[in-house]
C-alpha cells in the first residue's frame, strides 16, 4: 500500500469537506437570522442547548419510528449532498461575477521565444536539410510542448483551489451586501447585523488575497516554463550548431516583453469573457451590413 498517495487523498478529502462545510454553515447561519429559532445574536454559533434539544427529538422519533440503518444513511446522504449543492452555487456563481482573471497561457508565454530560436536553429543548417534533421526539430517541438503541458499540470492543484477561494469570496461579498440591504429595509433579520458587515468585510479580504495568490502563482508558472524551455534550447543548441548560433540562441531566450501572467477580465458565459462577445458582436454586425448592403 502506498502510505503517501493514502495521506494524500485523506488531506484532500479532508480539504474537500471543510470548504463545503465552511461555506454551507456560513449560509444556513445567516439564513437562520430570519427565523425565529433560539438567539443567533449570543454568539457566532446557535444556542448549543437548542441543537441539543432538536437532536434529541430527532433521535426520539427515530426510536419511534424504528429507523433503519439504511434510511439514516439516506438521511446522511442528503445532509452532505445539500452542503455539497450550496457550495457549488456559490463556486459556480462567483464564476461570472467580475472581476474573472484569465491567465496567459503557456505557449502564448514563450511565443516570443521559440520562433526565433528555431529560425537560428535552421538557419544553422544552411540549406541543408535531411528528413532525419527536420524529424529530430518536430520532436524537440513536441518536447517543448510536453513541458508546457507537465508545468500547467504541476500547478493546477494549487491554482485550483486558491481560484475556487476567489470565486466563492465573490460569491459571499455579493450575497452578504444583498442580505444586508435586505435584513435593513424589511426588518425581519433577528441575527447580528454587524456580522453581516463581518461576513462582507472577510470575503472581500479573502477575495484580495485570492486574487494576489493567483497571480502570485501564474508568475511563478511563466517563469518556471520560460526557464525550463530555454534550458532545452541552449542545451540542444550546444549539440545541434556551431558557437556563434549557440551565442544567438542564449540571446533569443531573453524575454523581449513585458509579459503578464494574469488578467482581469469580465466574464461571458459561452463567449468566454466580454470582449470575445464585443468582438463576436462586431463581426456580425459587419456580416449584416454587407448581406444588407448586397440587397440593395
Amino acid at each position: 500500500m502506498d502510505i503517501d498517495a493514502l495521506l494524500h487523498s485523506v488531506i484532500r478529502f479532508s480539504n474537500f469537506m471543510t470548504s463545503r462545510l465552511i461555506v454551507a454553515g456560513v449560509f444556513f447561519y445567516v439564513m437562520t437570522g430570519f427565523t425565529d429559532i433560539g438567539s443567533a445574536a449570543e454568539g457566532f454559533l446557535p444556542d448549543m442547548e437548542l441543537i441539543n434539544q432538536v437532536v434529541a427529538n430527532y433521535q426520539t422519533i427515530f426510536d419511534l419510528l424504528g429507523v433503519s440503518d439504511f434510511a439514516l444513511l439516506f438521511i446522511l446522504f442528503v445532509f452532505l449532498t445539500t452542503i455539497h449543492i450550496v457550495h457549488v452555487g456559490f463556486d459556480r456563481i462567483g464564476a461570472y461575477l467580475p472581476p474573472g482573471i484569465i491567465p496567459l497561457r503557456g505557449w502564448d508565454a514563450i511565443e516570443d521565444l521559440i520562433h526565433p530560436a528555431f529560425e537560428i536553429l535552421r538557419d544553422a543548417r544552411g540549406a541543408e536539410h535531411s528528413d532525419e534533421e527536420n524529424q529530430r526539430l518536430y520532436e524537440f517541438d513536441k518536447k517543448l510542448r510536453e513541458i508546457d503541458a507537465a508545468n500547467e499540470e504541476s500547478y493546477r492543484e494549487e491554482l485550483e483551489g486558491v481560484s475556487t477561494a476567489f470565486r466563492i469570496a465573490k460569491s459571499f461579498i455579493l450575497f452578504s451586501v444583498l442580505v444586508w440591504i435586505y435584513a435593513a429595509l424589511s426588518g425581519a433579520y433577528r441575527g447580528d447585523m454587524i456580522l453581516l458587515l463581518v461576513i462582507l468585510a472577510t470575503s472581500i479580504l479573502m477575495a484580495l488575497y485570492a486574487a494576489f495568490r493567483i497571480f502570485r502563482a501564474h508568475g511563478l508558472r511563466i517563469e518556471d516554463l520560460r526557464h525550463e524551455v530555454s534550458s532545452q534550447f541552449i542545451g540542444f543548441a550546444r549539440i545541434w550548431t556551431p558557437p556563434e548560433h549557440q551565442e544567438r540562441v542564449v540571446k533569443a531566450c531573453v524575454a523581449t516583453q513585458n509579459l503578464r501572467s494574469a488578467t482581469f477580465a469580465i466574464l461571458v458565459p459561452v463567449f468566454g469573457t466580454l470582449e470575445s462577445l464585443l468582438l463576436e458582436y462586431r463581426q456580425w454586425s459587419k456580416k449584416k451590413s454587407r448581406i444588407g448592403g448586397r440587397g440593395q
